[in-house]
Formats: C-alpha cells, sequence, structure tokens
C-alpha cells in the first residue's frame, strides 16, 4: 500500500498448495499487442493467448470479458531462429515455437494496486473485501525494458466483474487508508471456473 501511484500489474502472492506455477500457452506470430508480465490474458476460440479485452488491444473494453490467467513471460525463436526469453511478448513479433506462460490456476491470489476511492488519509477500504471490479487498461501498459506491466483494478462493479477482492498486503508501513493501496484478488470472471457474485 503507498501513497503513490506505482502500479506494477497483478503478481502471484499466494496458493493454498504452496506452489504457484505458471502453464505454457501460445501466442500467433505477428500478434501485434504488447503483453507484459503481470497483465491479464484470455484465451481465445483459436487457442491462443491475447490481452484481456474485448479486441485483444489496448484499446479495447473489459467488462464481462473472461480471464484465462496472469501472463509470466514468454520464449521463441525470432524471424533469424535466434532463441528468445522475455517477460513480455513484443508486439508484432514473428516467431516460431511460441511459449507463453500464464498463471491460469483460478485458485491462485494476485497482488495489485487499487486506488482508494475515499478520502486518502482517513477513509479505510476495508469495506470492498468481498466486492469485484475489472482491470484498468493502462497505455503504453507497461515497460519494455524490464517488461513488467503497470496495470491495476478499477472501480468496484454493481454487477460481477472480472477480479474478486479478498483482502488487502499487510506490509508494515501501509495502511488501508493509503491513496493507493495493494489489493489481494482472484480471478472470478476466469474461463476455468464459474464466476461468484459479490459479498
Amino acid at each position: 500500500m503507498s501513497s503513490t501511484s506505482a502500479p506494477f500489474g497483478f503478481r502471484a502472492s499466494f496458493h493454498n498448495s504452496g506452489q504457484m506455477r505458471p502453464k505454457a500457452y501460445t501466442v500467433a506470430s505477428t500478434y501485434a499487442a504488447n503483453i507484459f508480465s503481470g497483465d491479464p490474458v484470455k484465451l481465445t476460440d483459436a487457442g491462443v493467448i491475447q490481452l484481456g479485452t474485448s479486441d485483444g488491444t489496448r484499446s479495447g473494453t473489459t467488462d464481462g470479458i473472461t480471464l484465462l490467467g496472469i501472463f509470466a513471460g514468454c520464449q521463441y525463436n525470432d524471424a533469424t531462429g535466434k532463441p528468445t526469453i522475455s517477460p513480455f511478448w513484443p508486439s508484432g513479433t514473428t516467431g516460431t515455437e511460441i511459449i507463453a506462460w500464464a498463471y491460469d490456476d483460478p485458485e491462485t491470489l494476485f497482488d495489485v494496486q487499487y486506488t482508494n476511492p475515499g478520502t486518502p488519509g482517513t477513509t479505510t477500504v476495508q469495506t470492498a473485501v468481498g466486492e469485484e471490479c475489472d482491470w484498468t487498461v493502462a497505455s503504453p501498459g507497461g515497460s519494455t525494458q524490464t517488461g513488467l506491466s503497470n496495470t491495476q483494478i478499477g472501480v468496484i462493479q454493481a454487477t460481477s466483474g472480472q477480479f474478486q477482492i479478498t483482502g488487502f498486503s499487510g506490509n508494515i508501513n501501509d495502511s488501508l487508508t493509503d491513496a493507493y493501496v495493494v489489493a489481494t484478488v482472484r480471478i472470478n470472471e476466469h474461463a476455468y471456473k464459474a464466476a461468484v457474485n459479490s459479498i
């Protein structure tokens, strides 16, 4: 939690088994959108992953989009045949033997920045536990230097949202009245599990 806006995407933080492992999927060669580590992704009818928006781009919408999981990097052979490992998918990359890693277990929890909608310094966000929200699509969405996403979650939804807030990160110097708290969330609208309603 923080008084500074510094979103870092979705970071795997907890699983009941103690194991958090990404699974191998693929991205279509020349797919024209950056996918950064920590970005939500969806599974298409073609069996490939894309950014988790309506059209697979950063100009798409997120409401009602079922997610597969959170992107965790990729590997591929580039146009010259050179093996490449990258923390993000570079937009428009031509590649073969493409492996895209994603945390797809619906029981995995993630830490993500959430803007305190009340009066920072006085209003606690505790009442947001159990509520749902969609992720906020940022542009450019992350850093091509580090490969890390800078997305976050948005306002509480009146109906089912993509993510459900299960609690907040308990860092020692943090407060639930901070302007930019770090929430712990689960994917609610998940490709492998039925969604639940807000509490």
